[in-house]
């Protein structure tokens, strides 16, 4: 570990004062807690090729070829990691800062402010002032942001094709659907397209909902859907808005916490679950106590199409909608979706479709006829594999098979059945008469 001796630096006392305000605000009180937050500041203002090894990212890559994009068009200034000279104050005053800094941070801050200026005494402290003021500013990811959209406000840098292409993702991981959470959506933009920064990751995530032209869903957070969508989906989210706490009994509270949970399913991909704090906070306005909310999710998960119990590390109440209907998709469209994904991963798995197990093919069944009942990191609904029939099978089969070769599949069984009937009634009665009596 580096060791960590004392800046001992005089700074501007306008950037110090407005960095310890800074740390107040974000509960940084000590002055431990400050140091490390300084040396962190200074970390992300050096340029990358100055920072310490151990300190290097995959976003100092992005920052690199943003640099390299605004030097290409002629709008880069080498002055700075900041692109300005150190940021010129009101007042000339300073005060000494004696955080403690890790050596090797020193010494890259140094060797920065020397090949900046030629020297480095009378003038590191406007160096280490501009780095604290900058850190309040989002430091290096502040600092890629702003590279990125200077890029955008005067290069035609973002094409529509790259907005097509994370939009062709999204369509072939979930379907065209009516509503998309804005996670999926930014997960199609990293799939989609090479990019490091949250900032250019969310820009390009807006501009997919543009084009798609889907609207914020008010009662789901995250969630953007259709604007006919939007409006059906707020609707099955209100429940009882009359609802009041101290006019209510236990039992009442119960089916208010089912309906809420139940209408929370209609929009999401599957199913819905809250926990304690969601029941409180959310569904009844920070009334109950904590041990009060378990006492309720408990009572409501008796109910059929509910469960309470341990999910994903915590208790939690879910609707898991078994006693509503399964929605599939037409037969016209979900089979050719579910021979395309066998294909796939036979493709992937160097097997035959008739080598695919059974699990297997019911879960690629499942993701193509139903597909609310499948969620990409739980996987599929049980009472969805459930519901997968040998006939289900049998027609994902025939477009690899043939229907001719399943019918003489089936004339086989037949031929057998048939054959084993007739040699068990032709075998010798050694029962003394026990097997004919019984047929008889």
């Amino acid at each position: 570990m580096s060791r960590r001796p004392q800046l001992s630096r005089q700074v501007p006392a306008e950037s110090v004062a407005k960095f310890d305000e800074w740390c107040e605000h974000e509960g940084h009180v000590n002055g431990g807690d400050k140091g490390r937050h300084a040396e962190q500041a200074i970390i992300e203002y050096l340029p990358p090729t100055y920072r310490p090894e151990r300190f290097r990212d995959d976003l100092d890559a992005l920052e690199a070829d943003l640099r390299a994009d605004l030097d290409e068009v002629g709008l880069l200034s080498q002055h700075s990691s900041l692109n300005q000279n150190p940021t010129s104050r009101s007042s000339d005053e300073t005060t000494k800062l004696t955080y403690r800094i890790a050596e090797d941070v020193q010494d890259a801050l140094e060797r920065y402010v020397h090949d900046q200026e030629g020297k480095i005494r009378e003038v590191i402290g406007e160096y280490v002032a501009t780095a604290l003021d900058e850190y309040r500013d989002g430091g290096q990811v502040g600092r890629v942001r702003r590279y990125y959209e200077q890029l955008r406000e005067n290069v035609d840098m973002v094409s529509e094709d790259r907005v097509g292409a994370v939009i062709e993702w999204l369509h072939s991981e979930t379907g065209k659907r009516d509503y998309y959470h804005i996670e999926t959506i930014r997960c199609a933009v990293s799939n989609a397209l090479d990019v490091h920064s949250d900032g250019v990751r969310n820009d390009f995530a807006d501009r997919v909902i543009d084009r798609l032209e889907l609207v914020s869903v008010d009662t789901s957070e995250g969630v953007y859907a259709t604007p006919e969508e939007a409006e059906k989906l707020v609707q099955q989210h209100t429940v009882k808005s009359d609802f009041r706490w101290s006019l209510t009994d236990k039992g009442e509270r119960v089916e208010h916490l089912r309906e809420a949970v139940r209408a929370r399913s209609k929009s999401s991909a599957k199913g819905a679950g809250v926990d304690y704090n969601q029941v409180r906070d959310e569904v009844f306005d920070q009334q109950p106590s904590n041990d009060y909310c378990y006492e309720l999710m408990e009572l409501a998960g008796e109910e059929s199409g509910f469960e309470y119990g341990q999910h994903n590390g915590k208790l939690m109440l879910r609707y898991t909608g078994k006693a509503d209907p399964l929605e599939a998709r037409p037969d016209t469209e979900w089979v050719s979706d579910a021979a395309k994904r066998v294909q796939e991963f036979c493709d992937e798995a160097g097997l035959k479709p008739e080598e695919v197990d059974q699990p297997i093919l019911d879960n690629l069944i499942v993701r193509a006829k139903f597909i609310d009942e499948y969620d990409e990191e739980i996987g599929p609904s049980e009472r969805a594999m459930e519901a997968v029939t040998e006939d289900d099978r049998r027609c994902v089969r025939d477009r690899f098979t043939g229907p001719s070769d399943s019918n003489a599949n089936k004339t086989a069984n037949v031929v057998k059945e048939e054959m084993d009937r007739l040699t068990a009634e032709a075998e010798p009665v050694t029962d003394g008469g026990q097997r004919r009596n019984n047929h008889d």
